[in-house]
């Protein structure tokens, strides 16, 4: 959908430095190998600039919407409803639809909100009668948050910026399909990598609750699977933990 309009002087500087400041690559890489600090830096971009630009504010966005410093609606923080026909997401065949919006979305983008933010089912009767009510099927709590964000300081596709605290919890193995809601099945993914995971050819899987990465074939032809994370402290330990193995006398 279109979206034009003017901003002020100022205003626009701080949206120009938050683009750049995401678009520019990583000034710092702690504690890392000289090949993970490559592989870092290999990231397979192939978004365009606009494309990493519209990225960016959508993740501004939703950070805003659930920071809880916005006014409530409904006593709950700004979301968005999206309605979509159990038939069709069984399927994989038709559109989801979302409030205050008249353009249909796809099923892909619909999925990638039930992953983030949870569901209900409303079933309803040949008349449009409601005739059950199913509980909300809950979403990572922000205690879940923290403790995965400590795990993994970022999103976890090598190379992207996007800190933890724009990320969304992706579950691992699909809520959907019965992947339960704890830190053992969720990692942090930027707006953009959690949309298109399941497109994009990189691979997520959990070993004994520790996220692990597989590049996609035409990045890395043969890469395998390898442990990943982006937290400060995990990465210092991870350092520490190299140099006895290699000094054992020190």
């Amino acid at each position: 959908m279109p979206l034009t309009g003017e901003l002020m002087p100022e205003v626009a500087a701080k949206l120009t430095r938050l683009f750049d400041a995401h678009l520019s690559p990583r000034s710092g890489t702690g504690f890392m190998t000289e090949a993970e600090r490559a592989s870092s830096a290999d990231s397979g971009e192939t978004r365009s600039a606009d494309q990493q630009r519209h990225d960016v504010l959508a993740a501004a966005i939703d950070t805003a919407a659930r920071s809880g410093e916005h006014p409530t609606i409904g006593r709950a923080a700004p979301t968005v409803l999206v309605s979509v026909r159990a038939a069709d997401l069984v399927a994989g065949r038709g559109v989801a639809h979302a409030d205050g919006v008249d353009v249909p979305i796809s099923l892909r983008a619909a999925r990638h909100m039930i992953c983030t933010g949870g569901t209900q089912t409303v079933t309803f009767d040949d008349d449009g009668r409601i005739m059950a009510l199913g509980s909300p099927e809950r979403c990572f709590t922000p205690h879940q948050r923290r403790a995965i964000t400590l795990r993994d300081g970022g999103c976890l596709i090598p190379g992207c910026s996007v800190p933890a605290a724009w990320c969304e919890i992706h579950h691992v193995a699909p809520a959907a399909e019965g992947g339960p809601t704890d830190p053992g099945n969720g990692v942090m993914l930027c707006w953009f990598h959690h949309r298109t995971i399941d497109t994009s050819g990189w691979g997520i899987r959990m070993l004994r609750g520790v996220p692990q990465i597989r590049p996609p074939a035409w990045l890395d032809p043969g890469g395998g699977w390898r442990a990943v994370t982006k937290s400060p402290t995990r990465l210092a330990d991870r350092h520490e933990r190299r140099e006895r193995s290699e000094n054992p006398a020190a």
